[in-house]
């Protein structure tokens, strides 16, 4: 780029995509990425600042549809709220109404974001550095899809919620459901533990010369081991924070048939107390064949883990565990 372009950035009228790439360019920008963002504003192949207002138009459309969901959303929860007002001081259904509401509250919050970052964009369109102009576009566009998704997922959930809170034997189903779930994913738990129980045990036999040494070195098996006892150790975590939503959802959908007058859940109380059982018992079996320094390598993480998930309580929102676990997880290094 010489002196003279770069003292024409704040004007690409007129030029081809191509030649305004190279003057908006920097030593590390995505040539391919710059190309979408100038087309923006441009028109058969050339920037052109007649291009902008048909750009604005399209993002004009793309916030208003979001702005539309996120009311939809919010009518959605209207009609949840409305949709069993006995439950109010059933901690289980109320806290999941509060949750929604404070989901819906965030996406609010950026839906008045995106029309005040049009407004901005509007009053740059005349005399505005059309890069600029197309960087902005793109980026409230994009902000807009992410709106627009939230809300939509927002109202599947609120959706599947009322069906939930009306129906009583969809209650049941769904918790029934829920039980079967955990109860896979304990076994499939099991089966790591026997491995790590297995493995253990093979290394303590294996006290002659291995001619393998190198390549065990390589491989580090018992690095192996400790991190899928890590991850182990954390999904050990996770379920007895299921379980413990699990029982809560019982107790509250116990209640709640009281109320009603209909026949209470039969045989899921001591379907998860059993699991409950066979949870504390792998945790004690995943202590037992842990090595001290597989305790020492991890212990830092785990506990940090532990800390941030005593502080959720039922009814747990799933998202908010995945994102904890994702910042906490044992890294394997």
């Amino acid at each position: 780029m010489t002196e003279a372009d770069a003292d024409d950035t704040s004007e690409l009228a007129g030029l081809p995509i191509e030649r305004a790439v190279d003057i908006v360019g920097t030593a590390d920008a995505d040539p391919g990425e710059l190309r979408e963002t100038l087309a923006i504003v441009a028109e058969d192949g050339v920037v052109s600042r007649a291009a902008v207002d048909d750009a604005l138009a399209n993002a004009s459309m793309v916030v208003t549809t979001a702005e539309t969901r996120v009311e939809l959303a919010g009518d959605k929860l209207d009609n949840a709220r409305a949709a069993a007002p006995s439950t109010a001081d059933l901690a289980f259904v109320s806290d999941r109404v509060d949750n929604f509401d404070t989901r819906l509250g965030h996406i609010e919050t950026r839906a008045d974001d995106l029309g005040a970052a049009l407004q901005e964009v509007v009053s740059m369109k005349a005399d505005g550095d059309l890069y600029e102009i197309a960087r902005r576009i793109r980026r409230l566009t994009n902000a807009a899809t992410e709106v627009q998704q939230a809300a939509d997922d927002l109202q599947l959930e609120l959706d599947s919620f009322e069906a939930w809170l009306t129906d009583a034997d969809r209650r049941v189903d769904e918790l029934t459901a829920d039980i079967d779930a955990l109860a896979d994913s304990l076994s499939e738990l099991s089966d790591v533990v026997d491995q790590l129980e297995n493995s253990d045990a093979g290394d303590a036999d294996d006290n002659g010369d291995d001619s393998e040494d190198a390549d065990d070195a390589e491989n580090d098996p018992e690095s192996e081991a400790a991190s899928r006892w890590a991850a182990a150790m954390v999904r050990h975590r996770v379920l007895s924070l299921l379980l413990t939503d699990l029982h809560a959802e019982l107790a509250a959908i116990q209640t709640w048939a009281e109320r009603e007058t209909v026949t209470s859940p039969s045989g899921i109380e001591p379907r998860l107390d059993e699991i409950q059982e066979s949870h504390t018992a792998l945790g004690e079996r995943l202590t037992a064949c842990a090595a001290p320094e597989w305790r020492a390598r991890f212990d830092e993480q785990l506990t940090a883990l532990e800390e941030a998930l005593t502080e959720m309580e039922p009814p747990v929102v799933w998202a908010d565990v995945d994102a904890v676990v994702a910042e906490h997880r044992p890294a394997v290094e």
